[in-house]
């Protein structure tokens, strides 16, 4: 009898394990970054709800909108039948914590450092269960870095202006990824003293601090070219001001280091026009 109630009790325990471990079918994504991730890991197919942001790779555009990652329409949401709902820490953290509190399954992951994406990537792989996938993922963004920060040694460093909008003007600051972008590539964020990872920042500042480079993620290439009072600076009077693709700046994906790559190439070229 004994040996009977123990062989029950081994298998119901090894069954609520499989219940607790048995990977989601149904993810819905809450950011753009985290759609991309979702897909690099190979279960794309499961994602069936995502945010009108989110628009890579293309087939992520085929997937139900519940959103725009801050607005969120929970009656569809909820419509989708999700086990699973992955969210960034710094977008929609309110809308989280009101999907937790009727029962929804939910992961959050908020990385702001190149080696937090990497974790965060294994992190929600296993989540997903995908983790073997996010451990390949994240070696092979190691391996990427090391490659390319090897190319990025250079006797000075390039004084770098990233401007992520123009009204009001608003920059990167320490502990922010796009800071340490800058510093990978082998330069120096005249914002590098900022109280806060994206701050505003005044014109009369750039100005003093003269950029050599100025990097634009706001596609306002024309506007900023037009600016009279930044035309003393040395980025703007060796043309050295270059409009970039914004997500591969802005999203924590492994896409991060295609821009470091790209700034890497950009600051090499400074002076030299």
């Amino acid at each position: 009898m004994k040996k009977t109630i123990m062989i029950i009790l081994v298998l119901a325990f090894a069954l609520s394990i499989g219940v607790v471990q048995a990977a989601p079918e149904r993810i819905v994504s809450l950011a753009p970054s985290i759609t991309e991730n979702l897909f690099a890991l190979g279960v794309g197919e499961r994602v069936v709800g995502v945010t009108s942001w989110c628009d890579y790779p293309e087939e992520a555009r085929q997937r139900t909108v519940i959103g725009d990652a801050i607005n969120l329409n929970i009656e569809l949401l909820l419509s989708l039948e999700p086990d699973l709902i992955v969210g960034d820490s710094t977008l929609v953290q309110s809308h989280l914590e009101s999907l937790e509190a009727v029962g929804l399954s939910t992961f959050i992951i908020g990385p702001s450092t190149i080696a937090e994406v990497e974790r965060s990537l294994i992190d929600l792989g296993e989540a997903v269960g995908a983790k073997e996938r996010g451990e390949e993922l994240a070696l092979a963004m190691q391996t990427r870095l090391e490659e390319l920060t090897k190319r990025a040694q250079r006797p000075e460093r390039v004084r770098v202006f990233l401007e992520i909008w123009n009204e009001p003007l608003m920059t990167v600051g320490p502990g922010s990824f796009m800071d340490e972008l800058i510093v990978l590539a082998g330069g120096e964020n005249i914002a590098g003293d900022s109280p806060t990872p994206w701050p505003v920042f005044s014109e009369e500042l750039v100005i003093e601090r003269d950029p050599e480079v100025v990097i634009l993620t706001s596609f306002n290439l024309e506007e900023a070219l037009s600016r009279s009072a930044w035309q003393v600076t040395t980025a703007m009077q060796n043309g050295d001001v270059y409009e970039v693709n914004p997500d591969l700046y802005s999203r924590t994906t492994p896409r991060l280091l295609d821009a470091l790559a790209e700034l890497i190439d950009i600051l090499d070229l400074v002076g030299t026009k």
